[in-house]
């Protein structure tokens, strides 16, 4: 595998999203999408109380891209440690497969799949510390770095088609609710 600090160098100007700059410069990111956003995220949260939240503005920019037949995909963790954040992922794949656009899945449960990085046409790349819950959204203090380089989203991609063939779209350990 390639080394980060080689693709920042040959990358063009990586763009730090810090903070609450985040969730807009994503959903620019997913506007612009053409082809296909593969994500691998350690947390997600869904807020059915609050259909307007930072959540939902983010999910909705990724609904919108597959309504446009971009191939949208996402890997969650489901682990058999922590049944909490399960439940949680659980219930963003529920919101996510009710579009019937964006497909949804989850990584083996006995290894924790701490990633949360997402690929966009194989070109953009965002790798950082901000998992989709609220308060990482919202309040916490979080780095992200989107990078415009093609082999490293070719590397990344080929990360995430690796862990998406070891995953499922059902949650081994747990039986998902309706």
């Amino acid at each position: 595998m390639f080394n980060l600090i080689f693709f920042l160098l040959i990358s063009t100007e990586p763009q730090i999203l810090a903070n609450r700059d985040y969730v807009p410069e994503l959903v620019k990111l997913f506007d612009g999408a053409e082809k296909t956003i593969d994500i691998t995220m350690f947390s997600a949260g869904y807020y059915p109380e609050h259909p307007e939240g930072i959540n939902r503005v983010l999910y909705n920019s990724l609904i919108r891209a597959a309504e446009r037949g971009v191939r949208v995909r996402i890997i969650l963790d489901a682990s058999s440690w922590n049944p909490n954040n399960t439940r949680k992922n659980a219930m963003v794949a529920r919101f996510f497969r009710k579009s019937g656009l964006v497909e949804v899945y989850f990584d083996p449960p006995d290894v924790t799949t701490h990633t949360k990085a997402m690929v966009v046409d194989s070109t953009l790349s965002v790798v950082g510390s901000t998992n989709w819950s609220y308060y990482a959204l919202a309040h916490n203090n979080e780095t992200a770095v989107l990078i415009e380089c093609k082999s490293l989203g070719l590397e990344l991609e080929r990360l995430f088609t690796d862990l998406l063939s070891l995953s499922t779209k059902e949650i081994p350990s747990m039986k998902e609710e309706d």
